[in-house]
């Protein structure tokens, strides 16, 4: 007698072709991002830059990015930096105050309505009456918890060439005090390289990240910020239904710090999925509306979301067919061995390419943070559907040192804490802490440079927002293919 079985021979050629697909996506990527490109840039430094940075309750870290900012080697009279202290219940405004410069604006904000965009929003409505007279060209976001070396602004202005949407490199402030921090550093590393520069070097929108990002002054106060969970992909995907494409720099980077607690991470990812469903539901059927490049990249880059949910029918699947409830087809073993093998060497390859070899050894932390994802997509997607996702502020804590002293500038920020003296990778002076480790070849300048991924040549290639969520298919494919084995 023939005993009944599910056949779910549909739902394993749906799970692989979805891997297949982006095996094949990763390797033109890859491909894009190996070849050199030449760039040219401007430096007669006539851009005008207005600096913001949304800050909660961010004292400990404030006067570190406050201090890089006065310290940039740039004309005084191209930049103003407004720190917005929102709704903060510590000593953040008294200390951007302390600095007393006219340069650096402090606003503070009190207002029912939490998030950072609307933090964002608040400084550009209020702009002509907090720095009267002053006419940007671009408007520069920064998380409260970065540091900037001194030369960004001069080498955004070099690069910047009137691109309506622009973002920078972002690297991890402190890669060694987890390993949770450890784990983001090579799943930004690979992120930066693979993705954002893959993308840019491809014609393709690359997608704002909330901190590093620079957007003309025309454009964003037209379209704002807004006051989504995730404000950078909301923009990213407003930008592209207007055809306005991100463009990436390698250089200027900044540094941002990662959490430390498991815990504090998981719900950041949640936050970080509840936004990305939220912005998907709302902006997702406009993409196709209008199919274009730009508009069916972003909406195609939605689907690094959905991976986790794949994986959970994957596993369901596999359940089922060991107890002979269900069946499913047997693919090519040479299907099997392709998916196993493509996506792992080019993560290792990237981060070599990037000057650090120790991918390899820190590949279970790498493993483990981004299995994060497991539990953050499926919270994310019930949390936008019920409607009940909240901004929540991610703590800092960290400082690391003055960043980009140079002989005659200002006086040190009274938070600033011991640092080493050392090179940028354009021969300009740098200071951090010596705390920073990280493996890396002689091609690049200085402990920092080397350390943090700054090259010594400038080249033009290289968190979270939803940054880190590529990396999700890497353990897509492999367990995948640990799924097509176990079926055989």
């Amino acid at each position: 007698m023939a005993i009944w079985a599910l056949d779910l021979s549909h739902v394993s050629y749906a799970i692989t072709g979805f891997f297949v697909a982006y095996s094949i996506y990763y390797l033109i990527l890859f491909a894009a991002t190996c070849r050199t490109k030449k760039t040219t840039s401007d430096t007669s430094n006539k851009t005008k830059f207005l600096v913001l940075i949304p800050a909660h309750n961010e004292e400990a870290v404030i006067g570190d990015i406050c201090s890089d900012l006065l310290n940039q080697i740039y004309p005084r009279d191209l930049y103003r930096v407004i720190v917005v202290a929102d709704n903060c219940t510590d000593g953040t405004a008294r200390v951007v105050k302390s600095f007393g410069q006219e340069v650096l604006i402090c606003a503070e904000r009190r207002s029912e309505v939490k998030g950072k965009g609307a933090a964002l929003d608040f400084a550009l409505d209020n702009m002509r009456r907090l720095v009267d007279g002053f006419e940007p060209d671009y408007v520069v976001v920064f998380d409260a918890d970065n540091r900037v070396p001194n030369d960004f602004l001069s080498s955004l202005s070099s690069n910047a060439k009137g691109f309506a949407a622009i973002q920078c490199n972002v690297k991890t402030k402190n890669p060694n005090s987890s390993w949770i921090a450890r784990a983001s550093h090579y799943e930004g590393l690979v992120f930066q390289r693979l993705w954002q520069c893959g993308k840019d070097r491809l014609g393709l929108c690359a997608a704002l990240e909330g901190t590093g990002e620079a957007i003309r002054y025309d454009v964003i106060s037209r379209l704002k910020f807004g006051n989504s969970l995730t404000d950078d992909l909301d923009l990213t995907v407003r930008l592209a239904k207007e055809g306005i494409r991100v463009r990436y720099l390698q250089h200027p980077c900044t540094f941002d710090e990662k959490p430390d607690d498991v815990m504090i991470e998981v719900k950041r990812r949640i936050r970080w999925a509840t936004g990305h469903f939220q912005t998907f539901f709302h902006n997702g059927p406009a993409l196709l509306k209008k199919p274009s490049r730009l508009t069916l990249d972003a909406f195609f880059y939605f689907t690094n979301m959905i991976s986790p949910l794949i994986l959970m029918v994957s596993w369901t699947a596999t359940i089922l067919v060991s107890f002979g409830v269900a069946k499913t087809v047997v693919l090519p073993p040479a299907l099997t061995i392709a998916l196993a093998l493509i996506i792992f060497p080019i993560l290792v390859t990237v981060s070599w390419m990037e000057g650090d070899n120790g991918f390899l050894r820190n590949l279970p932390l790498f493993y483990a943070l981004t299995a994060l994802w497991l539990i953050a997509a499926p919270a994310g997607l019930v949390k936008s559907v019920f409607g009940c996702g909240s901004w929540d502020r991610t703590p800092h804590k960290f400082t690391s040192g003055k960043i980009g002293v140079v002989q005659g500038s200002l006086a040190a920020s009274p938070v600033a804490a011991p640092s080493t003296t050392i090179k940028t990778c354009d021969e300009k002076w740098l200071k951090v802490t010596p705390s920073f480790e990280c493996h890396c070849r002689a091609a690049w300048i200085g402990d920092f440079g080397r350390k943090m991924g700054v090259r010594a040549d400038g080249y033009e290639g290289p968190r979270i927002g939803l940054s880190d969520i590529s990396c999700l298919n890497v353990i897509g494919i492999n367990v995948t293919t640990a799924y097509v084995l176990l079926l055989r």
